[in-house]
């Protein structure tokens, strides 16, 4: 571990941190993406380069966007071909706004239209299928991720566009099975297409069956999944009270028969005992004039195909987490909050950083109850469940205000405050704001505003592709941040961040050990494929995140320690040791042989860290409040 004062200059940097700032010139793939939208029948795109020509430097950088939307590893392409220009050019500000200027912005909404249009027939194909399917059913890419789900999978799995079958409620032994199983057959493994899984469900010894089978024809390779399960209908038990007078008990007893539960199975279910059970079976058979076990259920399976559906069916959503609240602001906005720990325990605020850093692996989270530590994770206006921010906002100063208002609510008099990535912006302007409540700010992996070209050319291509369009033109970040969400739930977010993430061995062996993948994976695509995820509010906060800071932010009366791993390329270290050298009460404490993932990997110290900044335990009973908060 590299501890640095902020009263030092920078230092060389260690064997093994050094990055290279040149682009290496990709060679064109011989079926470029271009190609396969003609064979679909998208007949814009000889229109679209046809109006875009002499708007931009280069028709190659529309070509490598469209060969992104087909393999999310072109996505680097993409941005090398744009790197290799602008390094070219020079990396002061009047070439970095001319190649992230107005024809730019023009250039990518131009492309994006064209592969939504990709998108959306795909979709529509996927969705078309699932339709004529009675059982849950979904289309899934090789890692899991959900691409289209029918209403049975919504009802039965609370499955979704964006989801991951992580969140089926399968017996933890299985989930595994499923994940290798899929991943063989999507990659085509020993010519195998197709294969069945028997599974179970978590706490019951109901049996799943899923048939899984590979889909071709589209941009890339996808999984269709057909289950066994049949959604059972809210209109299904008013058809049986009605038609045969069976009562609620009974009712769910035929349920719980059709779904493949046996005596003592459903007897555990339903808190009844085994006697009871079979009475009220004995009674449904006799109502019903079924003779048999099996006689019931093909009557099940039959209302279940055609007793119609409520109008507007509700899907089954998981039951909240006990560490999920919800904080009402002043001006009626909900405010998501997660709580782990100890909730009697020293507060300390973990923020939510733009990615979905806050996420640490199942063991960290452990031990926050043992280190008497209260971890709370807001999410900002517009992320997760959070209620979207009010027009004509800062993203920045309303995300001061919510955090005041929390710690007012919760009565926290005082707390550290954890700030991954940009967020070290916010953590300093509620420092100044609130400049007694603050015991002190680490900042893992800080991103910070460009000052020179030096610092510019330390990025990876991707970190600086774009925070140039977050400081020169930061209309395009909308449709970049489409883009990428497109091309991730087309291909999955495990297989796009291996893809990303090779070019950091420090980051690739991290992401390799699949605790810190799943937790990373859980954090991100909660922020990014949830339901009300919007890329303006994003785009948003990327453009203010990035803008210059005021001369003083930095001063703050609380202790400020800065994070690093120093293989990370989104937040060279070189950048973080130049800031507290502006700022010399700041301390930099790194490893060299970490990167992104340094808190993921390095959590036991971090933690030490921050349990050393708390203040000693209050030893005060809980205050009142959700368990677990």
């Amino acid at each position: 571990m590299r501890v640095v004062s902020g009263s030092l200059l920078p230092g060389p940097a260690p064997e093994g941190a050094s990055r290279t700032a040149t682009a290496t010139k990709v060679a064109r793939r011989c079926c470029p993406a271009h190609a396969f939208v003609s064979r679909l029948d998208l007949q814009g795109l000889p229109i679209l380069r046809g109006r875009m020509a002499g708007k931009v430097r280069s028709w190659e950088l529309v070509e490598h966007l469209f060969d992104a939307s087909v393999s999310p590893e072109r996505l680097d392409e993409l941005i090398a071909a744009w790197d290799a220009q602008a390094v070219q050019a020079g990396l002061d500000s009047q070439p970095l706004s001319e190649f992230a200027g107005p024809g730019f912005a023009r250039q990518i909404a131009g492309v994006l239209q064209v592969l939504e249009q990709l998108q959306a027939a795909e979709l529509r194909r996927a969705n078309d299928l699932l339709s004529s399917m009675l059982g849950a059913a979904m289309v899934l890419t090789q890692d899991g991720s959900v691409v289209a789900a029918n209403e049975a999978a919504g009802r039965l799995f609370g499955l979704r566009p964006g989801g991951s079958i992580r969140q089926m409620p399968l017996a933890p032994a299985d989930l595994p099975a499923l994940a290798a199983r899929l991943a063989e057959i999507a990659a085509g493994s020993n010519g195998e297409r197709d294969g069945i899984l028997r599974l179970r469900t978590a706490g019951s010894d109901h049996a799943v069956l899923v048939h899984l089978k590979a889909m071709e024809g589209g941009s890339c390779r996808h999984v269709l999944a057909v289950t066994s399960e049949l959604a059972w209908s809210e209109a299904i038990p008013r058809f049986l009270a009605r038609v045969f007078l069976l009562t609620p008990a009974e009712i769910e007893v035929m349920r719980l028969l059709a779904t493949g539960g046996t005596v003592a199975g459903i007897a555990a279910t339903t808190g009844r005992s085994p006697g009871t059970v079979r009475s009220q079976l004995h009674a449904v058979l006799q109502k019903t004039g079924t003779g048999t076990q099996a006689e019931l259920v093909r009557l099940a399976v039959l209302l279940m195909q055609s007793v119609p559906a409520a109008a507007a069916p509700l899907r089954a959503l998981p039951a909240p987490a006990p560490h999920q609240r919800f904080l009402r602001m002043p001006d009626g906005r909900r405010v998501e909050l997660l709580g782990f720990g100890d909730p009697a325990g020293r507060p300390v605020i973990w923020m939510q950083s733009p990615y979905g850093l806050w996420r640490l692996p199942r063991a960290a989270q452990a031990e926050f109850s043992r280190r008497r530590l209260r971890v709370l994770v807001p999410f900002r206006a517009g992320w997760c469940n959070s209620d979207p921010p009010p027009q004509a906002s800062n993203p920045l100063e309303l995300a001061v205000a919510d955090l005041r208002c929390l710690m007012d609510q919760l009565r926290i008099g005082s707390a550290v405050v954890v700030a991954p990535a940009d967020d070290i912006r916010i953590a300093l302007m509620l420092a100044k704001t609130e400049p007694g409540r603050l015991r002190a700010i680490f900042g893992i992996g800080c991103g910070f505003p460009i000052r020179t070209d030096a610092q510019y050319r330390r990025l990876i291509p991707v970190a600086r592709f774009v925070r140039a369009c977050a400081r020169y033109s930061p209309r395009v970040l909308p449709f970049m941040i489409r883009g990428i969400c497109a091309s991730i739930s087309r291909h999955g977010l495990e297989n796009y961040m291996r893809g990303t993430l090779a070019r950091v061995p420090a980051d690739a062996r991290a992401f390799a050990d699949p605790e810190i993948a799943s937790a990373f994976c859980e954090g991100a695509g909660r922020m990014f494929f949830g339901e009300t995820f919007s890329e303006t509010v994003a785009a948003a906060e990327f453009a203010l995140f990035h803008e210059d800071w005021p001369e003083d932010l930095g001063r703050v009366s609380c202790p400020v320690t800065l994070i690093h791993g120093e293989q990370d390329g989104n937040a060279p270290f070189e950048t973080a040791l130049e800031y507290c050298a502006l700022y010399p009460g700041w301390r930099y404490v790194a490893w060299p042989d970490e990167g992104e993932f340094v808190a993921h990997v390095r959590w036991r110290e971090v933690l030490d860290l921050i349990e050393a900044a708390c203040a000693p335990a209050p030893g005060l009973p809980p205050r009142p409040g959700l368990p677990g908060m």
